[in-house]
């Protein structure tokens, strides 16, 4: 199996894990993760990262 078949075509998806903030971006097959310690920051990130990528607010969103 190779490692790109689990990535979707296009998404933002943000995850905690143990007080930090993940945003995993992916657009053209391509992943890219940002971390950040203040949720709100993570969040403002990852809206502005959607309208690129044509998906509506909260569409792949995981909140824990």
């Amino acid at each position: 199996m190779a490692a790109n078949e689990n990535i979707a075509p296009a998404s933002v998806e943000i995850t905690e894990n143990m007080g930090e903030w993940f945003v995993r971006v992916v657009q053209n097959g391509a992943a890219h993760i940002s971390t950040f310690e203040v949720e709100s920051y993570a969040r403002a990130f990852a809206e502005g990262k959607r309208p690129s990528l044509r998906h509506p607010a909260g569409a792949n969103e995981n909140r824990e």
